[in-house]
């Protein structure tokens, strides 16, 4: 039955492949770029010489920065085996070949069955570490055939993906119950797991990694940027079309009250930046762009280069939590709560429901549900230092307290490899 599924998908894949591949080749200069970047490691066209075969190789594999990041402390604790990591994004790609032990970093194969199977072939994995839900039936299947262990970590069905999964359950269940072991963030991962796979048997709770990640390592001061001590800085981070424009009007209302408010806006594809420049302009006010280095600090800054938003958050004192004021799921509120600064965001946070409840119910943050309710809370943040100190301080305490998982994740990982 598995083999029939297999080559439905890989027949399907192919069919839509091809009208993805004529759009891009008639798109713009950039998509072509950014789609033929590395192109033969997509196809699986490359040597491993890093390699010490007398070691056991781990291969892991994510999607993006955000999950290339909360690997990395794992990565360090895994320094007896080879390190092999592939990503989906360029900039995930462009910051794991950075990281000391990583032995080999190359984007994904294409899920397709010859380049995947040629991608296993070469990095000869003992196991292979699965981040999220990058379920990938082509990859696991081959991978199960070449005898190699197969684990989720950080494993979680969001509440947006687990109707997709449920509906195609007869699907999935023939590729996850190939994997060795799930190890789902929570409980709500790990009943939408159970569900999907029919068993219980191979899924446990080990709790999110993300939480255990240094997100303060990455800091700065506010001279170096051009502010001074006494002004307020809001931080919007990963931010969505739609919601820049909601941020200039409160920002413009705010701005009357607070006179040393400064505003900071990370779009989540900075290929926006221009386009929220635009809106700046309209509004009449000043702004800077942060890779031109103004140290002479502008109302609004829009940050328009990878890498950078974890430092912002370090100098800021509020921050809103970006697609969330629109049904786009929200972003990771643990990278500004790392730092103890009070977050704001909107009712559609549900791919970090399970932070963000946390996060609610200790009082580190606010939900707000529109504009106005978004302007009252950051206007109540602004004029209390000593309750922007408190929520800083309870949101800090939430990301401690959760702590722990990457050695549970280790210990398992270790007795599969080891079996």
């Amino acid at each position: 039955m598995i083999k029939f599924f297999l080559i439905f998908y890989n027949f399907f894949l192919l069919i839509f492949l091809v009208p993805i591949l004529l759009g891009i080749a008639l798109s713009g200069k950039r998509n072509r770029k950014d789609f033929f970047y590395k192109i033969k490691e997509r196809l699986a066209l490359y040597d491993i010489a890093e390699f010490d075969r007398n070691k056991k190789t781990v291969w892991i594999h994510c999607a993006s920065l955000g999950e290339a990041r909360a690997v990395e402390p794992m990565i360090e604790k895994l320094k007896d085996y080879n390190i092999a990591v592939t990503v989906i994004t360029k900039s995930a790609r462009e910051y794991v070949s950075k990281l000391n032990r990583v032995d080999f970093c190359a984007l994904a194969p294409v899920d397709i069955y010859p380049f995947v199977l040629k991608a296993i072939s070469k990095i000869r994995p003992d196991i292979l570490l699965i981040v999220e839900t990058e379920f990938w039936p082509n990859l696991i299947y081959c991978a199960n055939k070449a005898g190699v262990k197969i684990v989720t970590v950080n494993g979680r069905l969001s509440k947006t993906a687990f109707p997709y999964y449920k509906l195609t359950a007869f699907f999935w269940k023939q590729f996850l119950n190939l994997i060795s072991g799930i190890l789902a963030r929570n409980g709500q991962d790990y009943e939408r797991f159970v569900k999907i796979t029919g068993s219980s048997e191979k899924v446990e709770i080990t709790g999110n990694i993300k939480y255990d990640r240094d997100w303060t390592a990455e800091k700065t001061d506010r001279e170096s940027l051009g502010y001074g001590a006494g002004d307020l800085i809001l931080t919007a981070g990963s931010t969505r079309n739609g919601e820049e424009k909601m941020l200039l009007n409160i920002f413009a209302e705010l701005k009357k009250k607070y006179g040393s408010l400064k505003l900071i806006i990370a779009p989540r594809h900075i290929s926006r930046a221009g386009e929220i420049a635009r809106m700046i302009n309209e509004t009449g006010a000043e702004y800077s762009l942060f890779s031109q280095g103004d140290k002479t600090a502008k109302d609004i800054m829009i940050l328009d280069v990878f890498g950078k938003l974890q430092m912002l958050y370090s100098v800021s004192d509020i921050v809103f939590i970006g697609g969330s004021m629109i049904k786009k799921g929200g972003q990771n509120p643990i990278e500004a709560s790392a730092y103890a600064k009070p977050a704001v965001f909107g009712r559609y946070m549900y791919n970090f429901d399970s932070e963000s409840k946390l996060l609610k119910d200790a009082g580190g943050s606010f939900e707000v549900s529109g504009e106005n309710e978004l302007l009252e809370k950051t206007d109540l943040l602004l004029a209390d230092g000593k309750l922007r100190y408190d929520m800083g301080q309870k949101a800090l305490q939430v990301v401690e307290g959760q702590k722990g998982a990457i050695n549970k994740n280790i210990e398992i990982i270790n007795r599969y490899i080891n079996e």
